[in-house]
């Protein structure tokens, strides 16, 4: 098991360098000329030798293998440059937002985990029952309706109507409940159904059965057996999602004027600022790898057989 760990942590080197590869092999193609791009965001109409000397400062006349690895060079410090139209440091620009993107996530995480566990587990124990209908139609409502709109339509019922929550903004508990809801209601649906099919599927094993037979109590197997092996599906999305969260909920900031680091980011493409596009992209792609990596030691965690079989011992 200690040598998969050790594994699945090397791995995430070459997938984080090909990431930031393709990244900054992308922005290298687009048209946009980043030297352009900072006088624009800068709001300087600038002639062609401001725009030549500006090139030649952020060292765009080298080669782009050049550029790369001296990129990488300040990845490594955490100097992602500075922002065309704030002119600060990208990288505490990013932080300074990341503890608004932080609190969302853990709030919507954990309303998805309160509501979804016991109606998934319920329903799968409990096939073609009331649960089990409205765990169903709560999963396609929440895979069926896209989050700018559910957004829209709490904040009319929600905030226009009834006047029980802030429309946008922060500073207090009432801000937080309609963004972390829109956020919530799809990981809802899809948490409810891997956990319902896990349940399924899991009855049907030998363990399952076997443990009957030798009479032990149905709580004991249910508790201590069927839920831990059943709730490994569920922990595989939840990274996934974490990484989605955690990179921020872009139009759910948007919609709530929440000032994380989706809406930074949002920002930065309308104005064409390049260093934190580059910023946002890496801190993405090493939030994705790190989340996964945790998901996985986690399920190891749970379910022994997967440690066997990823550790390749038997």
């Amino acid at each position: 098991m200690s040598m998969y760990i050790m594994k699945r942590i090397l791995m995430i080197v070459p997938i984080f360098l090909i990431a930031t590869f393709v990244t900054y092999g992308m922005i290298s193609l687009s048209p946009v000329d980043p030297a352009e791009a900072y006088f624009a965001a800068a709001h300087i109409q600038a002639t062609d030798q401001m725009i030549e000397d500006k090139r030649a400062e952020l060292g765009l006349d080298q080669h782009f293998v050049v550029q790369y690895l001296e990129s990488l060079k300040r990845i490594s410090q955490f100097d992602f440059g500075l922002s065309y139209l704030t002119d600060k440091p990208v990288f505490q620009e990013i932080t300074s937002r990341m503890s608004a993107t932080i609190q969302l996530s853990i709030s919507s995480l954990l309303i998805a985990i309160v509501v979804s566990v016991p109606i998934g587990f319920f329903a799968g124990m409990k096939k073609n029952s009331l649960i089990d209908h409205l765990s169903r139609a709560l999963s396609f409502i929440g895979a069926s309706i896209p989050s700018f709109w559910l957004g829209y339509l709490l904040i009319f019922f929600l905030s226009v109507k009834f006047d029980l929550f802030p429309v946008e903004g922060t500073g207090s508990w009432q801000h937080l409940v309609l963004p972390s809801l829109t956020l919530a209601f799809p990981l809802i649906a899809v948490y409810t159904r891997l956990l319902r099919t896990s349940v399924m599927d899991n009855l049907k094993e030998p363990y399952v059965l076997f443990a009957r037979t030798r009479g032990l109590r149905e709580k004991l197997i249910i508790g201590k057996h069927l839920f831990r092996m059943s709730i490994s599906p569920m922990i595989a999305g939840l990274g996934m999602n974490l990484g989605n969260l955690m990179t921020g909920a872009i139009i759910v900031e948007v919609v709530f004027s929440w000032p994380g680091f989706g809406r930074y980011f949002i920002d930065a493409l309308f104005n064409r600022d390049i260093p934190v596009i580059q910023g946002y992209v890496v801190l993405a792609s090493a939030i994705f790898l790190l989340a996964n990596l945790l998901v996985d030691l986690l399920q190891m965690m749970i379910d022994p057989r997967i440690a066997r079989v990823r550790g390749g011992s038997k």
